[in-house]
């Protein structure tokens, strides 16, 4: 009797696990949408408030806001938002990720998602208010980050819960599952943002952000929390027998030392480098793209979010039916450790050639290029999958912390290097203009050179540790 009963138990158990995935997923579209509706009228808000101390007869239009004075200060002031969010994020990351594996996943998440919602409120509220705040008062909004550990902290515990959900086998589907709906919201809130842009006004864009990120709560209360009591009362027995007595702050520097230790390995720290290239692409292909394309071939920036949907929809072919389909033969091949890291060496190298499309000073090619580097869109999913298999199921909060920790500090350099190349391109004119993306494709050219001395685990350490 047991024997027939207990195929049908797993497989409604592993129905019940892709719901709750699905769910999961809905949390980050509607996270996904809110961020991709908010950069570009954000962009064209600030610029706007940094325009009309320089024009002083009558409202400014977007035209004569595209002066190199204006535009750099633009783009510094675009760059240090994530700089400052970085740098809380960095302070805050480990001690909430310590406290995830103590109290649960989903109210750290809530948590995290009230800062960001803050720190949006912080920075409309600013922008609202030129008369009596300066709009460089925007950079205090990430601070509102110390609550819940910002996006940091937010995509560690999503990608925890969802690692928690799978068997190792599913990780990377698992995965794509949700970079594709991260995509689809990409792809959804820049072409609605530039519908009511050109319909209504920014803040009527900037607004429906901020209601959507509200509203990303409600599929996550149907997700199940995934620290067990058992696996919690387990973690704190060999917290106790590992730890000293006299240990007392999360951000002790032996936890720090110990958690390190556990996830050593040369090849699983290539891995982890690679998304220091996080940061950069997503601005280089997002909220700085908006600006570059709108300053250097006169685009108004509403008109910029229809190619960042462009960009969505060819991200979202990339993940359902490109990737899973390779993946899928060549598993018949290889283990799925060296298959992701096949996959993830091409997706790189096609990024690369994308970025330096980028570069050219004509629209049809910088077109190309976005298509091109979208092409290569599965490297995070694919080295974050190939990151799990080199450590056991109850360092996977760890390892995802460690990866948000990782992308954070992309973040560092990210916005102020695009600035200052921008800045640069725009002083020596010409080809130069495109200094910003022949760094980009450099950094991924980097990402290969790395990828090409990773060695896959072996299969039996991958099912020791699953």
């Amino acid at each position: 009797m047991l024997d027939e009963t207990t195929p049908l138990l797993g497989r409604q158990q592993k129905a019940t696990r892709w719901l709750s995935i699905y769910w999961l997923s809905a949390v980050v579209f509607c996270l996904s949408a809110a961020g991709a509706c908010l950069n570009v009228p954000l962009t064209r808000l600030i610029e706007d408030n940094l325009c009309s101390r320089y024009v002083r007869q009558g409202a400014p239009t977007e035209e004569l806001c595209k002066t190199e004075k204006i535009q750099s200060r633009l783009a510094y002031l675009n760059g240090c938002l994530p700089l400052v969010e970085a740098v809380v994020g960095l302070v805050v990351a480990f001690p909430f990720g310590i406290l995830a594996d103590r109290v649960g996943r989903k109210p750290i998440i809530i948590l995290s998602m009230a800062g960001t919602l803050l720190s949006l409120a912080w920075e409309l509220a600013v922008i609202a208010m030129p008369r009596i705040i300066r709009v460089e008062f925007i950079l205090a909004g990430p601070l509102f980050a110390v609550v819940g550990g910002g996006n940091t902290v937010l995509l560690a515990n999503l990608y925890s819960i969802a690692s928690d959900l799978v068997v190792p086998s599913d990780r990377a589907s698992t995965f794509f599952l949700m970079a594709f709906a991260s995509l689809v919201g990409a792809s959804v809130g820049p072409a609605f943002s530039s519908i009511f842009m050109e319909a209504f006004s920014p803040w009527i864009s900037a607004f429906i952000a901020f209601i959507v990120s509200l509203v990303a709560l409600i599929p996550l209360f149907f997700v199940p929390e995934t620290l067990s009591p058992s696996k919690h009362d387990s973690l704190s027995e060999q917290e106790s027998e590992e730890e000293p007595r006299d240990f007392r702050s999360p951000l002790s520097l032996l936890q720090l030392g110990s958690s390190i230790a556990s996830l050593k390995s040369s090849s699983l720290v290539i891995v982890l480098a690679t998304f220091l290239t996080v940061a950069p692409e997503v601005l280089g292909t997002s909220q700085f793209l908006a600006q570059y394309i709108s300053k250097r071939f006169d685009w108004p920036l509403a008109s910029t979010g229809y190619l960042l949907t462009l960009r969505g929809v060819l991200h979202m072919v990339v993940l359902l039916v490109t990737l899973p389909l390779l993946s899928k033969i060549l598993l018949r091949y290889q283990p799925s450790p060296v298959k992701d890291l096949t996959l993830a060496r091409a997706s790189v190298a096609i990024a690369a050639v994308g970025a330096l499309c980028m570069a050219a000073s004509e629209i049809e090619l910088v077109i190309a290029g976005l298509a091109i580097h979208s092409l290569g869109s599965g490297l995070a999913p694919l080295c974050r999958s190939l990151a799990t298999s080199y450590v056991a199921p109850q360092d996977t909060a760890k390892l995802n912390t460690a990866i948000g920790i990782v992308q954070t500090t992309g973040s560092l350099y990210a916005g102020p290097a695009f600035a200052w190349l921008f800045e640069t391109g725009m002083k020596l004119g010409g080809t130069a203009l495109g200094l910003p993306y022949y760094g980009l494709a450099g950094s991924f050219v980097l990402c290969l050179l790395g990828l090409l001395f990773v060695h896959p685990p072996a299969q039996g350490d991958e099912s020791d540790e699953a």
